[in-house]
C-alpha cells in the first residue's frame, strides 16, 4: 500500500518515517512537502512521473504555499481523487479547524503527539485501521 505524506516540517518527515520503520509498517512513503507538490504527484507530473495513486493521504493543514485545506478542497472536489481516504495530522487544536476539516470531507483529524512513542503508536493505529479493518474503493 501506498501513503502519501503532505509534510512541510523536514524534522516531522524524519520523525514519521522512523515512527512507521520503529512500528515496522512496511507501506510504502512518498513524502512531498506541500500542497502543490501533492497535486504534482497525483497526476504524475515533473518529479513524479509514474507514481502510483496512493492509498491513503496524511497532510498537515499550516503548510506554505498550498495550505491543507485548499488541498483538500482540491482532493474531495476531483472525482479522481475524493474517493483517497484523507486524514489530517496536524497541530492545531482549534474546534474551528477540526470541525471544518470534517466539513470538507476528510476522514480522520489526528493531533501531532509530543513524543516519539507517540508518532510510533500513530503508525501502529493507521495500519491496524487503515489497512487490515478498512476496504477500499478499488479505483
Amino acid at each position: 500500500m501506498n501513503i502519501l505524506i503532505v509534510e512541510d516540517n523536514t524534522s516531522e518527515q524524519f520523525l514519521i518515517k522512523e515512527a512507521f520503520k520503529e512500528a515496522q509498517v512496511t507501506h510504502t512513503l512518498y513524502m512531498v512537502n506541500d500542497g502543490f507538490m501533492a497535486l504534482d504527484f497525483l497526476k504524475g507530473q515533473g518529479d513524479f512521473h509514474n507514481m502510483p495513486r496512493p492509498d491513503l493521504i496524511i497532510l498537515d493543514l499550516n503548510m506554505p504555499k498550498k495550505n491543507g485545506l485548499e488541498l483538500i478542497s482540491d482532493l474531495k472536489g476531483n472525482p479522481k481523487w475524493a474517493h483517497i481516504p484523507i486524514l489530517v495530522f496536524s497541530n492545531s487544536e482549534f474546534p474551528t479547524d477540526i470541525c471544518r476539516c470534517y466539513t470538507m470531507g476528510v476522514n480522520a483529524y489526528l493531533n501531532k503527539p509530543a513524543d516519539f512513542q507517540g508518532f510510533v503508536d500513530i503508525a501502529h493505529a493507521v495500519d491496524s485501521f487503515w489497512f487490515k479493518l478498512v476496504r477500499y474503493c478499488p479505483h
